[in-house]
């Protein structure tokens, strides 16, 4: 009986007042259709008038070149993309961290939250755009491409085999990523959640464009890689954070690692004790 009313005090009265009802959230069905409209639209947009990417890709290149590509502060914007993702990553590892070194307290960020981000960065710019579309659709970066002083024919988007054989352009990999920062907006308090998104929604198209003034990506490849990712977002918010899974996620999550952490105390206690003994002993 002890052990379950921790377990609900952690995932429940730690956290407040229970979950808002799924037909509340503002997140719950009508967002993830318009993402859905919104990817196939600019699909058959970039599809029916492929010379779009030729166009914008046009307006940065100049004198055979990317110029865009040699200034230092665009490369330390870069940068800071790459930076952000892994500062939030590391973030959500100290929650989890958190807990198994106090197990009796609840996570600093809840279960489902940490499990949302987490999955929706390996599902979303992980596996469906990293693994999947820039490994296997081929598609040669703007840089690449002969109307632009490289070697190989201009492919249109969703095209599969062209030039490229690795790390190619379809679909951004970086904007994805950058779009995925956009889950913290998600994730927030409603009344900063407009400020957050707008400030996230700036970087993340800084960060985007960012890759098109190098020659690194075609406007389709980030606008493409947006709409995936908030489809990913928005489909697994339902599911995860917005859902009836959500307190079973926090539940769970803190029950299991308060078990790993009170069942390797002893253990580490040992080990630190013998730590102890044999520096006594040198000493």
């Amino acid at each position: 009986m002890a052990e379950r009313d921790i377990a609900s005090r952690d995932s429940a009265g730690s956290y407040g007042a229970a979950p808002a009802r799924r037909s509340a959230n503002p997140l719950s069905g009508r967002p993830l259709s318009l993402a859905l409209a919104g990817l196939a639209a600019i699909s058959l947009l970039f599809m029916a008038f492929p010379g779009l990417d030729l166009r914008f890709a046009a307006l940065f290149h100049l004198d055979g070149a990317f110029p865009a590509s040699r200034l230092p502060g665009l490369v330390t914007l870069r940068l800071l993309g790459k930076d952000l993702v892994v500062l939030v990553c590391l973030i959500l590892l100290a929650s989890l961290g958190a807990k198994l070194a106090r197990p009796l307290r609840p996570m600093p960020i809840r279960a489902s939250h940490v499990w949302f981000l987490f999955a929706t960065l390996a599902l979303g710019p992980g596996l469906i755009v990293n693994g999947v579309l820039k490994s296997f659709w081929g598609r040669p970066r703007p840089i690449q491409v002969d109307l632009f002083g490289g070697a190989a024919p201009f492919e249109p988007a969703w095209k599969i085999g062209g030039a490229c054989l690795s790390n190619c352009s379809f679909v951004s990999g970086e904007a994805a990523s950058a779009m995925w920062l956009i889950g913290l907006a998600m994730l927030a308090p409603p009344r900063y959640r407009p400020a957050l998104a707008g400030t996230i929604g700036a970087l993340a198209f800084a960060l985007s464009l960012n890759r098109i003034a190098f020659g690194g990506h075609f406007l389709s490849d980030v606008l493409i890689a947006w709409a995936i990712t908030l489809v990913v977002m928005l489909g697994l918010h339902r599911v995860l954070v917005a859902g009836p899974f959500r307190a079973r996620i926090d539940a769970a999550t803190e029950s299991a690692l308060r078990r790993i952490a009170l069942a390797a105390a002893p253990a580490l206690g040992r080990i630190a004790k013998g730590r102890s003994t044999d520096h006594r002993e040198r000493a």
